[in-house]
């Protein structure tokens, strides 16, 4: 997967998110991303873990939920 770090992601609820940092565990891409303004013009305090999924060649991303997926990504994507 290429790289979507500083790039805007769109959740399917229209919500979207400037993705910060992305990673890969366990065979699966995940984005930390901050939640855009709906004027497109800056973040909130927002931030949400996001997870890439691959169906039918087309890309889209849903929001972690999962509590452990969480903490090991909390634990190892780090903001310099």
């Amino acid at each position: 997967m290429e790289n979507l770090t500083n790039q805007i992601l769109k959740l399917s609820n229209n919500k979207q998110y400037f993705v910060l940092r992305q990673a890969t565990y366990k065979g699966t891409t995940y984005f930390l991303g901050a939640e855009v303004t709906s004027d497109g013009e800056n973040f909130t305090n927002n931030f949400k873990f996001l997870e890439c999924i691959s169906e039918n060649g087309k890309m889209s991303v849903k929001i972690v939920t999962d509590p452990d997926i969480i903490e090991v990504l909390a634990k190892n994507i780090k903001l310099d």
